[in-house]
């Protein structure tokens, strides 16, 4: 009994922490206090503890299996919120998989020295405690085998939102009554991290049908064939000429594209330091945050697994041939099924950059420059090539250093990430160099031709990005017309990208 006891203070101690952590302390806010959201967030770490026992016959296992989890949970959520401004959210479940398929994406934020450490320590802890605690009833392998199913289908049944419409329905109605704000900072302080992401996973599947109906709805004006249309999402891409003066001639096309283009200025994306997708699908479909819903956290897990009405499919419509080029895994983030529903007749993963030329660990951007106007010397004035980059994605580590850190402004010299800041002005000039290859592939043509240069976020680096300027957390945009005249400087956000290139191409 006392070990029992023991597991299960040690579970409900985790969930303590976790309220802690984010704010809700101990019980939350007084005027949202309620004994229902209590238990709704006790109920992971609670059932947790049941499940693990179930297999294990050990309690204080059971509780410091619930621990590490609890643990690696907070630990994601502080990474988060310190390097990309946002806590923990309930699509970040998807992610789980990307961290073991794509580990230098994610571990090196949080130290990959640390994380080998704490993943040797807490399997040393299980080894010793299994070990040293005696079950509360006999575990032989084959029933061991057997109880984990049981309890690996009832934890299914607990934690994994029903898909059944009309209990997803009634529980979320019942969870509208709680009035959350859909904010998840607001939210796990009101509720706590755990009831607020099975609140935000209840809402975001109730509301899914019907808002992709409406965006299904949405009626675009037809698209003319007057020329290449080219799209550069760049990685991490910011106007840098705007951070410091001494930076005034870095990105010298950049300058020149915005000085001819027929509009061009700063650009709210929805995310900051990652999440490149959100960015992606405002750019392609003319949808806000607010279109999506709580699914705007990780859109491509299940809200783009529709078609889409979209600029691809706009352009397609016209007869245009529509491809989209991004020089890493295919299936990152479920691109390989997303962009055919997008209107996309073409991807085109890591798989077409084979012996492609690198800067630092990634394709370089000039090579996918090059691979656009391939594309474009193949398929004529009719065509639409969508390129997202990769070469500037963090985290700028040592690996970068292949390529020669830029000069930075005095100023930032002194910054404690003044190293990655370098190595991220330096891939800028990459970004910036693709611009005079795109051009040239348009004029190659002998017809007018567009090109639109954006960035998807900025950079997760803090110091230079503290600078008046740049706390604005937004993105720099051109849009430029060959035959065009320049044009005004215009502030908008991802969502208005398309309908702004159709404006300046003349649809009404």
């Amino acid at each position: 009994m006392i070990h029992f006891l023991l597991g299960l203070a040690i579970s409900l101690a985790t969930w303590l922490g976790l309220r802690r952590l984010v704010g809700a302390w101990p019980f939350g806010t007084q005027t949202d206090f309620s004994f229902s959201t209590l238990a709704l967030d006790a109920l992971p770490c609670v059932a947790g503890f049941g499940l693990f026992l179930l297999p294990t016959g050990r309690p204080i296992l059971a509780g410091l299996i619930v621990m590490c989890l609890g643990l690696g949970m907070g630990v994601a959520d502080r990474v988060k919120r310190v390097v990309l401004g946002e806590p923990v959210v309930f699509a970040d479940r998807a992610e789980l998989i990307e961290v073991a398929r794509h580990p230098k994406l994610y571990l090196a934020f949080v130290g990959t020295g640390r994380m080998i450490l704490a993943t040797l320590a807490i399997v040393l802890a299980i080894v010793w405690i299994v070990d040293l605690e005696p079950p509360l009833w006999p575990v032989p392998l084959i029933s061991a085998i057997l109880l984990a199913a049981v309890a690996a289908v009832i934890g299914r049944l607990l934690f994994v939102i029903p898909s059944s419409r009309p209990l997803v329905d009634n529980l979320a109605a019942a969870y509208r009554r709680l009035e959350p704000t859909r904010d998840p900072f607001v939210d796990s302080e009101r509720f706590g991290l755990l009831a607020t992401c099975v609140i935000h996973a209840t809402l975001a599947r109730s509301e899914r049908a019907d808002r992709q109906r409406a965006a299904q709805a949405r009626v675009w004006p037809p698209l003319p064939a007057n020329g290449p249309i080219l799209i550069v999402q760049g990685e991490s891409f910011v106007d840098a000429c705007r951070l410091d003066p001494a930076l005034s001639g870095h990105l010298p096309n950049f300058a020149r594209l915005r000085a001819e283009a027929v509009q061009h200025g700063r650009l709210a994306v929805p995310c900051w330091g990652a999440n490149t997708i959100r960015s992606e699908l405002a750019v392609l479909t003319g949808l806000s945050t607010d279109d999506i819903g709580l699914d705007r956290f990780n859109p491509y897990e299940h809200f783009a697994r529709v078609p889409l009405p979209s600029l691809a499919h706009q352009a397609r419509a016209a007869g245009y041939k529509t491809i989209c080029v991004h020089p890493y895994d295919a299936d990152f983030y479920y691109r390989d099924k997303v962009m055919p529903l997008l209107g996309f007749d073409q991807f085109i993963g890591i798989e077409g950059f084979a012996g492609a030329a690198r800067n630092g660990p990634y394709v370089s951007d000039v090579a996918v420059a090059q691979c656009m106007a391939k594309f474009v010397r193949e398929h004529g004035p009719r065509v639409l090539v969508f390129a997202i980059t990769m070469e500037n994605h963090g985290p700028w580590d040592g690996e970068h250093d292949s390529l020669a850190a830029a000069d930075l402004p005095e100023a930032w010299r002194a910054l404690p990430d003044a190293a990655e800041i370098g190595r991220w002005l330096k891939h800028l000039q990459s970004t910036d160099a693709m611009i005079p290859i795109l051009q040239d592939a348009i004029a190659a043509t002998g017809s007018p031709g567009w090109l639109v240069f954006y960035g998807d976020h900025q950079p997760s680096l803090n110091g230079a990005f503290q600078a008046p300027g740049a706390d604005d957390r937004k993105s720099d945009y051109a849009i430029w017309g060959s035959n065009q005249e320049p044009g005004k400087s215009a502030d908008i956000a991802a969502e208005e990208i398309a309908g702004s290139l159709m404006k300046a191409m003349g649809v009404r």
